[in-house]
C-alpha cells in the first residue's frame, strides 16, 4: 500500500451517501444515451473531452488484452483534439480507505473499495455518482459526483463514518497511459519570509523498502513552453521499483530528497502538449508519486490522497477537486484556473 507523503493543498476529500442508485454490474434492459452493454459505466462527453466512469465491476482493457477488476472512477479520459486515453487500465481510482478505530467488512484489507460492493448512476446529461457503503467496505461511507464542464472534469467528494473516529483517509490512485515526461510540478504556499518556491517532483521508481520515495528539484516556470519543462530523459534514471542505481541517477540528476514541505492548491503534469491540472479547494489533500505505476516507466502514478479529522458518526464532509485538461498556455493560465476554482465558493 501506498502512502501519501506531504501534505499537499487544499483539502478535502470524500462525500458519501449510501443511496447511489443502480450498479453497473446489472444491465439494463434497454439502452441508454452514454451507457453500453459492452464496457461498464457511464460516458460524459462535449466539445472538448470523453471520459467514462465506472464501478469496480469487471471490465475488458483492450491495450493488453485482459479483463480489469476493482478499478473504478474515471477510466477513460480523452482530449478530442488529442484523439488518446490518458489512462491506463487503472484509470484514477479510489484504493484505499481507513478509519481510526477501524471498521466495516474489509477493514483489514489495503484495497477494500476496489473490492467491496459500489454502486453507479448517472444524475443528469454532465453528472454521474459512484458510491460505496462504510459497512461493505472498510468505515467510510463515500459518495462521488463527476460533473464534466468544458475542459474540466469536477469531483464533489463526500464522505462520513457510521461510528465516530479519530480520523481518516482516503487514497486515489491515478495511473497515466505513455506520459513522455514523468515529473508533476507544484509550488509552496508564500511565506513571509520568503518568496514562492517551485519544484519539480519525480520518484525514482515505485518505493522500495530501502527508498527515499519523493525527490524534487526546483526550477522557474514563467515563460516556459511545455516542452521546456522537459529537462531531461527520466527513464535514464528511473526504474519500475525504485534500486541504488536509479536513486544514485536521481540524485545525479540534481534532485534531492523532497523536504515535505506544504503546498499550495495544486499540480500539474504534461501528457506531450496538454496539461494535466489538479486543484484542490480544501486543505486535508496530499500528494504521491511514483515513476512507474508498478508496470513500465512510462505510467507514473499521479495520485492524491485526503487525511481528515475527528468525525461523529453520520456526520458529513465534502471536498472538491478539478482536474483540469487542456492544451498548455503557460503558467499564467495555470494560476488562473487555480485562483477560479479556489476562490469559487
Amino acid at each position: 500500500m501506498r502512502i501519501g507523503l506531504t501534505t499537499l493543498l487544499l483539502g478535502g476529500l470524500i462525500l458519501a451517501h449510501t443511496s447511489c442508485g443502480e450498479s453497473s454490474k446489472k444491465p439494463s434492459s434497454t439502452k441508454t444515451p452514454g451507457e453500453t452493454r459492452e464496457l461498464p459505466g457511464y460516458v460524459l462527453e462535449n466539445e472538448f473531452l470523453h471520459l467514462r466512469v465506472v464501478d469496480n465491476s469487471e471490465r475488458y482493457f483492450h491495450n493488453n488484452d485482459a479483463f480489469s477488476t476493482g478499478m473504478n472512477g474515471l477510466a477513460v479520459l480523452i482530449h478530442k483534439d488529442q484523439r488518446k486515453n490518458i489512462y491506463s487500465f487503472a484509470g484514477l481510482n479510489l484504493e484505499c480507505t481507513h478509519t481510526v478505530p477501524p471498521a466495516g467488512k474489509y477493514q483489514d484489507l489495503w484495497n477494500a473499495p476496489r473490492v467491496a460492493p459500489m454502486r453507479i448512476r448517472r444524475i443528469n446529461d454532465n453528472s454521474i455518482m459512484l458510491g460505496q457503503s462504510a459497512e461493505d467496505a472498510s468505515g467510510l461511507n463515500f459518495e462521488v459526483v463527476f460533473t464534466l464542464r468544458g475542459q474540466y472534469v469536477d469531483q464533489v467528494i463526500t464522505c462520513w463514518p457510521d461510528h465516530d473516529i479519530e480520523s481518516s483517509s482516503s487514497f486515489w490512485a491515478s495511473y497515466m497511459n505513455q506520459v513522455q515526461y514523468t515529473s508533476l510540478f507544484l509550488r509552496t504556499p508564500p511565506q513571509e519570509d520568503q518568496g514562492e518556491q517551485w519544484f519539480e517532483i519525480t520518484s525514482a521508481g515505485h518505493s522500495a523498502e530501502d527508498g527515499l520515495g519523493v525527490y524534487a528539484r526546483g526550477y522557474d516556470p514563467y515563460g516556459l513552453e511545455w516542452h521546456e519543462h522537459l529537462a531531461d530523459n527520466p527513464l535514464l534514471r528511473q526504474e519500475i521499483t525504485e534500486t541504488p542505481a536509479s536513486r544514485q541517477a536521481t540524485l545525479d540528476a540534481g534532485f534531492k530528497p523532497y523536504p515535505r514541505m506544504a503546498m499550495d492548491h495544486f499540480y500539474y503534469g504534461l501528457i506531450d502538449e496538454y496539461l494535466y491540472l489538479m486543484i484542490f479547494r480544501e486543505p486535508e489533500f496530499s500528494f504521491w508519486i511514483s515513476a512507474s505505476g508498478s508496470e513500465t516507466l512510462r505510467q507514473p502514478a499521479w495520485d492524491y490522497q485526503v487525511i481528515s479529522g475527528p468525525q461523529k458518526a453520520g456526520e458529513k464532509r465534502s471536498y472538491h477537486v478539478r482536474l483540469v485538461y487542456k492544451p498548455f498556455a503557460g503558467i499564467e493560465d495555470i494560476l488562473a484556473e487555480v485562483a477560479r476554482f479556489v476562490d469559487d465558493k
